[in-house]
């Protein structure tokens, strides 16, 4: 069963705040979904693990989903954080520590009307799929990431912004993918810029790939070594509606390209 499962069919908010360690024996570790008629859904967690994931938050409520763990959390069988906001609700918000799932690390998808933002300190794996999934709805605003070490088995960090927003990412420590790309970061025609900033990188496929489809600038700075095992260090696109393409690289190695940048916009390379 769940370590915690709570279910809001009320007409105000769902919190949850743990203190100690949770442990879903054969299911979820955290388990919490927040109604139509709800409002916010919060959960506040300590250590948390779960057989299948380790919190597993569903907003359908009008406002906000907020997810903060201070301990280690852990999906033995899918993700260690997986949170879901339905197109009626607003933010979506993950402040993590250490948190390990079988699949992804976490996998943040925001339907909503706000923004999504996932902020680590800890470690982040993914151990069959990616380290950080964050997907944005063309319904939402900003997507933004900051990172410190992230692994995935597929890519480090994945990250899909449809929304009319920015798509940001910063990482401060390593970001690994161990059979695909180290980041990878698509903004659609609906955003704006595309902005990266990123300390050490290494993907099998590309390092950091980056296409910005959205009406602003495209921007990557690198600190560490970004390198790309079969293809690029760096492979960065910037559409007709774009304008600037910038690219401040410290070591950079692809076994193609160590950068590509093609621009397409209507600013500078």
């Amino acid at each position: 069963d769940d370590g915690i499962q709570a279910i809001n069919i009320g007409t105000g908010a769902l919190s949850i705040t743990t203190t100690g360690t949770t442990t879903g024996d054969t299911d979820n570790g955290i388990n919490v979904v927040n109604s139509s008629v709800g409002t916010d859904l919060t959960v506040n967690a300590a250590t948390t693990t779960g057989a299948d994931d380790g919190i597993k938050a569903d907003n359908y409520g009008s406002g906000a989903l907020s997810i903060t763990t201070t301990g280690t959390t852990t999906g033995d069988a899918y993700d260690g954080i997986d949170a879901v906001n339905s197109s009626a609700s607003t933010d979506l918000t993950i402040n993590a520590a250490t948190t390990t799932g079988n699949e992804n690390g976490i996998n943040a998808v925001n339907n909503g009307s706000g923004a999504l933002s996932i902020t680590t300190t800890g470690t982040t794996t993914g151990t069959a799929d990616d380290g950080i999934v964050a997907n944005n709805s063309s319904a939402g605003t900003d997507l933004t990431i900051n990172a410190a070490t992230t692994t995935g088995a597929d890519e480090g960090i994945n990250a899909d912004n449809n929304g009319s927003g920015a798509l940001s990412i910063t990482t401060t420590g390593t970001t690994t993918g161990e059979t695909d790309d180290g980041i990878v970061a698509n903004n659609s025609s609906d955003g704006t810029d595309l902005t990266i900033n990123a300390a050490t990188t290494t993907g099998a496929g590309d390092g950091i790939y980056a296409y910005n489809f959205g009406s602003g600038a495209l921007s990557i700075t690198t600190t560490g070594t970004t390198t790309g095992t079969a293809y690029d260090g760096i492979d960065a696109y910037n559409l007709s509606a774009s304008t600037d393409l910038t690219i401040n690289a410290a070591t950079t190695t692809g076994a193609d390209d160590g950068i590509e940048a093609d621009n397409y916009g209507s600013g500078a390379l």
